[in-house]
């Protein structure tokens, strides 16, 4: 697919935007400019009856990546038996030592 003018990702990763957009965050491509079918199939990209290229929804992942981003999405439980009282005590022979002057 060939691009007819400027494209942008936002920075949500997901929708394209024109040139100037507040929310273009990565150049996708130029005009004039091949667009690779992977990224035509990753941001749901088609041709209008212009022969302008659209965004037909939101992006549309691969159904096998979607478990794997799943899990890395979620941080890892780490549960540990914590102390009730954090704060080790000193005892009271702990003081400090005059300056020799």
């Amino acid at each position: 697919m060939i691009s007819d003018r400027m494209l942008w990702v936002a920075a949500d990763g997901k929708t394209i935007v024109e040139d100037r957009d507040r929310s273009a965050a990565i150049l996708l491509t130029g005009p004039g400019k091949a667009i690779p079918d992977e990224d035509v199939r990753k941001f749901g990209l088609s041709c209008d009856a212009d022969g302008r290229v659209v965004q037909l929804g939101p992006a549309a992942e691969p159904e096998a990546s979607k478990p794997e981003r799943e899990a890395k999405d979620e941080p890892e439980v780490k549960e540990r038996d914590k102390p009730a009282d954090k704060a080790a005590k000193k005892p009271a022979n702990k003081r400090r030592r005059k300056r020799a002057t």
